[in-house]
């Protein structure tokens, strides 16, 4: 079974109109209204390859509501702890032109209580299923726990060692988790999360990241997948690196891909697949979602067909 750990959960709705006029009255029509948060669309990438999954983390009020009626469309087993408050609104607003301007809210503070009863689902779900991978994601919500993801790492290895733990995160939580002694099996930041972390400039060079990467903070963790857009990915394995290649699709939809890379990884663990295998499966399941209108949503057929045209070409000095 796999699982993965949305802890700051939101309701994205996304607006149209022709020109976003500040300081004015704007009129818009919702054109989508959808669960958001990166753990849940993994959660069901990986539900629909075929693996047992389940999403956990927090929901409150209305949009928690929804969230949970949500799920019932979907293949993954839903376990979330309820709260007080109300789950966050994230807007997304798209001009004709195509330009797009992005308003989430924070979420609402998450206290100590809440974050123990979080460990406690975490642990009760590995003691009570055999556990193969779990995913952490997305970004925190406003509280006063120090290492909240670190901490939770911590926590896997004491209770199961042989679980591999993905982190899909950014800013700060990231770095946290970076500096600390507990650290993910994989990561898979992209270009310009890349660059932040390494203090570089943003490059889609292969050679050079790869440099970049074997003497920064990122060459601390085993597994790494830096997406490239349509430029395929950089894949890190132990000391080893591959460019990945992969044929063009026609996109459709490109939100939620990264999270379905994290579906794609959560499956082949599952599976038990090597080490190759699994990132074509990551990799394919991220390019499949760009072929669809819904987010974080795949179909197994199409991303076994577009594992057929993958390349990993090992990255020399």
């Amino acid at each position: 079974m796999d699982i993965t750990i949305t802890v700051n959960p939101s309701v994205d709705r996304l607006y149209q109109l022709k020109e976003l006029k500040v300081g004015s009255l704007n009129r818009v029509q919702l054109i989508k209204k959808m669960v958001g948060g990166k753990g849940i669309n993994a959660a069901r990438v990986a539900a629909n390859l075929g693996a047992k999954t389940t999403a956990t983390g927090f929901l409150a009020g209305y949009n928690g509501q929804y969230i949970l009626e949500q799920a019932h469309n979907d293949q993954y087993i839903a376990n979330f702890i309820k709260t007080n408050g109300n789950t966050r609104n994230c807007y997304t607003l798209i001009q004709d032109d195509n330009n797009k301007t992005e308003i989430n809210e924070h979420g609402d503070f998450l206290n100590l209580d809440r974050f123990e009863s979080l460990l406690k689902t975490i642990k009760t779900l590995i003691q009570n299923n055999h556990v193969s991978a779990i995913s952490l994601n997305g970004s925190l919500p406003p509280t006063k726990i120090n290492n909240f993801y670190p901490k939770i790492i911590a926590l896997i290895r004491q209770t199961d060692p042989n679980i591999k733990i993905i982190l899909d995160t950014s800013g700060q939580a990231l770095t946290d988790v970076l500096t600390s002694k507990n650290l993910p099996d994989f990561i898979k930041p992209n270009e310009q999360e890349a660059a932040e972390l390494l203090a570089a400039t943003v490059t889609r060079d292969c050679h050079k990241l790869k440099k970049e990467i074997t003497h920064g903070i990122l060459n601390k963790v085993n597994n790494i997948i830096v997406s490239l857009g349509d430029k395929g990915a950089l894949v890190k394995h132990q000391q080893q690196f591959y460019q990945v290649k992969f044929k063009p699709v026609k996109v459709v939809n490109t939100e939620g891909s990264g999270d379905s890379v994290v579906g794609g990884l959560l499956y082949a663990l599952d599976q038990k697949l090597d080490f190759l295998s699994t990132i074509r499966w990551a990799i394919a399941a991220g390019t499949a979602n760009a072929m669809e209108t819904k987010t974080g949503f795949v179909q197994r057929e199409r991303v076994i067909d577009i594992m057929k045209s993958i390349e990993l070409i090992p990255v020399t000095d």
